[in-house]
């Protein structure tokens, strides 16, 4: 793997710290998205099977099911390679299998995901933090994509995730859902913003707990919300109306029940998959046809029956 594949702009760190230590971090940056683990005792890095969930999960088809293990005592800890397919990079260099080396402060491991032609010169990167400033640094880039009340991708994050993801074998077959919350209005004006905000964080924490990324999921606007979920139409529609029937579940003092209307399209219907405002307007229609004849439901957006999706 080349240095210059490797090389982060944002670390310059040159020699140790000076800082205090504290207990460690890991940043994991994978799909235009950084995710935060705390490093505690053993703990294995790998791909999760339906029978194995690691302690630091990355869901790519590049990675082993046990690609590596940190071992962690207070604010010391030491990395292990373990044989993988594509190999762990170490400060931009190769670790043999069984190789171990204790961590510093901005110290990074790459994971290569070459081999596959729309993913060609790309890596995961894992940022290993144990001082205050390193560790606020990437939560700052962390918050940086985020909504600050639903914690989910803001609308520019989420497409250009999208943008650079879209080639990934996992989303060849995808759905692209839009979302939004029924009668939310009449929740503000009668009962209050600071209700309205109780429900959409509730509605989002819902989303995020069904899906395994939260960059597949975004704050569209207001309240709708956009995401992008693996698989072909009936697997999405499957996973959409147990989010549904998730919302109608959820209870809030003072605040009637809950429900969504929701329309999802196949990505692979748009004449150009990449360009997100044709997505949304396919989504957007099955909502729209849903919002008409009665909310509190889903629609697949079906191309065949165009007419009837532009119907007033």
């Amino acid at each position: 793997m080349d240095k210059d594949k490797t090389d982060i702009i944002v670390n310059s760190k040159k020699s140790e710290s000076t800082e205090a230590r504290v207990s460690p971090r890991l940043f994991v940056n994978f799909a235009n998205t950084i995710c935060e683990y705390r490093i505690e005792g053993e703990q294995y890095i790998g791909r999760p099977t339906d029978d194995y969930e690691p302690s630091i999960p990355i869901d790519s088809r590049f990675v082993s099911r046990q690609h590596g293990c940190f071992r962690t005592s207070g604010v010391v800890s030491n990395f292990t390679a373990m044989p993988s397919t594509n190999g762990i990079y170490y400060q931009g260099k190769l670790l043999e299998p069984d190789k171990t080396i204790r961590m510093k402060d901005g110290d990074e491991l790459t994971i290569p995901t070459e081999g596959d032609g729309d993913e060609e010169n790309s890596f995961i990167l894992l940022v290993y933090a144990s001082t205050p400033s390193r560790i606020n640094m990437w939560r700052g880039f962390q918050k940086a994509g985020k909504d600050t009340l639903t914690g989910l991708s803001r609308r520019d994050s989420f497409i250009s995730w999208w943008q650079g993801n879209q080639g990934r074998k996992d989303y060849r077959n995808a759905s692209i859902f839009l979302m939004d919350i029924d009668f939310f209005k009449r929740i503000n004006d009668s009962l209050g913003h600071n209700a309205g905000d109780m429900v959409l964080k509730a509605v989002a924490d819902t989303l995020k707990n069904n899906v395994r990324y939260e960059n597949q999921l975004c704050r569209w606007g207001g309240d709708e919300f956009a995401g992008i979920l693996p698989g072909d139409s009936e697997q999405a529609g499957q996973r959409l109306r147990k989010i549904i029937s998730e919302i109608r579940e959820l209870h809030f003092e003072g605040i009637p029940s809950v429900s969504v209307s929701l329309g999802y399209a196949n990505v692979n219907d748009a004449e150009d998959r990449l360009n997100m405002e044709e997505l949304v307007q396919m989504a957007d229609r099955a909502l729209y046809f849903v919002k008409r004849n009665g909310k509190q439901s889903i629609c697949f957006y079906d191309p065949a029956l165009l007419p009837l999706f532009l119907k007033k």
